[in-house]
């Protein structure tokens, strides 16, 4: 049967984004109008129901969400085995835990604000240390508390602490649906929002006034915060909790939500933390305390979100003076290590003039560890720089995936720094999976590059070439 006639010049390709665009519709706005229509109808939908069965059924959604959220996953069982010490099957059984714990938690929190208060109090227990302040005195505090359990009960605390009023520091969602919504639902329970990045000042004030201010203070801080150990790895973090405290002179008090049971949670109001003699000291006690939470409600905290993010570009430190913070007195030995692979060039004469850019990578941030991947026959010569830490050979005849397999052998590395001009250099590195994979532009299998402004691509080869991509990945070398 001969085949029906079809014209090429009549191929029709439809793609929704450009056909949203043709039409005059920003894409963003309908999906945020979807998920907005999905969070009304689930709203609606949990508001007769009992809390019990909607937390049920949470646990039943957080487990289909275990099996197919195939990447969340896999974030969450790294996370756990990188930070808890645990083996990858005691981190996969965790994980499922935490995503029938977090679907539980997340339907509840849609439930929650349908409730009355002496309603939400029969599933809610509390405890509350004497030393926090019980009344006005002059000043208020700050709350400090991570993404733990079901977080928006915290918005009851009015009802505890009436004689104080309450403040928190929110970061805008990216569905501005969504994002009123909450702050509406916040609103009538009394709790006055100051955006981050926006109101410091009018959030002093309150604080001045008597209010107490709570401050989320587990999420990465981006390019803004300052790196310091989190469970022993270097992380972007926040300081404004610590900075407001300061800046006012008030305690500052932690705040952790557990869940006990079905449709059940427990609030403890802490001990109010140490005043420290700097922002920074006080930043990494708040980070101690949030690490005790953790460990005693491992299911409750948000692993799935990315609390190590390694930066695209910049990673290292020492170029751009990176705010750190180190624990006096620490063993760089006791942080995790922030794994480097760097491939080597493929001849003496040029690993010679790569060697500075390498020793600058390593000497980019305090925990790095790199690890070079090398031609046999440069061994000796990287084997005499002390900034090497591991050396990884391959023969010339093996096949990118053979190199690959070698690298997947050493286990994970945060980045790779492509050194030469080569496609098959590239290859290696882009299946062996490495994440964050920085080198010359144009090259195939490089995800992050940044020229300097005002200048082009680098020479194929040469000192110039190397100092630019170490300066890229954050080092300082000239």
């Amino acid at each position: 049967m001969p085949k029906p006639f079809q014209n090429p010049c009549l191929t029709i390709r439809f793609n929704p984004t450009t056909a949203a665009k043709t039409l005059g519709v920003n894409p963003s706005n309908i999906l945020h109008t979807v998920g907005y229509s999905f969070y009304l109808t689930a709203s609606l939908l949990a508001r007769p129901v009992p809390l019990p069965v909607v937390f049920w059924v949470g646990q039943f959604v957080g487990l289909l969400g275990f099996f197919i959220l195939r990447k969340r996953r896999q974030l969450a069982v790294a996370n756990m085995t990188m930070t808890l010490g645990i083996s990858e099957n005691a981190a996969r059984k965790l994980t499922r835990q935490h995503f029938t714990t977090l679907g539980a938690n997340v339907l509840s929190m849609l439930k929650v604000p349908t409730m009355s208060d002496s309603t939400i109090w029969q599933h809610v227990t509390f405890d509350v240390a004497p030393e926090v302040p019980q009344e006005p005195n002059g000043k208020g505090w700050v709350a400090v508390f991570g993404h733990m359990s079901n977080w928006e009960l915290l918005g009851r605390l009015t009802k505890l602490f009436p004689q104080y009023r309450f403040g928190a520091i929110y970061r805008k969602l990216s569905n501005p649906s969504v994002n009123r919504h909450f702050n509406k639902s916040r609103a009538r329970l009394g709790v006055q929002l100051f955006d981050r990045k926006d109101e410091f000042w009018s959030a002093v004030s309150f604080l001045e006034s008597g209010g107490v201010l709570g401050v989320l203070s587990d999420q990465y801080a981006g390019v803004s915060g300052t790196w310091m150990p989190f469970f022993g790895r270097l992380t972007s973090t926040s300081t404004l909790a610590a900075a407001l405290a300061h800046r006012v002179d008030v305690p500052i008090v932690p705040i952790n939500i557990s869940t006990i049971g079905v449709a059940r949670w427990h609030v403890a109001v802490g001990h109010p933390l140490p005043q420290e003699s700097s922002i920074e000291i006080t930043t990494a006690t708040i980070n101690k305390n949030l690490e005790d939470q953790i460990r005693q409600n491992p299911a409750d905290w948000l692993w799935t979100h990315n609390r190590w993010k390694t930066p695209p570009i910049g990673f290292l430190f020492t170029a751009n003076r990176q705010q750190t913070h180190l624990p006096v007195g620490i063993d760089f030995s006791q942080l995790i290590a922030f794994r480097i692979l760097v491939r080597s060039v493929n001849n003496f004469e040029e690993a010679r003039l790569a060697a500075p850019a390498v020793c600058a990578i390593k000497r980019g941030r305090p925990d790095a560890h790199v690890t070079i991947l090398t031609p046999k026959a440069l061994v000796s010569f990287w084997q005499g720089i002390p900034e090497v830490d591991d050396i990884l050979a391959f023969e010339d005849r093996e096949s990118p995936r053979e190199v690959a397999a070698r690298i997947r052998g050493l286990g994970k590395f945060e980045v790779g720094v492509l050194l030469p001009e080569d496609e098959k250099a590239a290859r290696e590195m882009h299946l062996a999976g490495v994440a964050v994979r920085l080198g010359a532009p144009r090259r195939k299998a490089l995800n992050h590059w940044q020229n300097p402004v005002g200048l082009g691509d680098p020479p194929k080869d040469g000192a110039e070439r190397y100092r630019r991509i170490a300066n890229s990945a954050g080092a300082a070398i000239y």
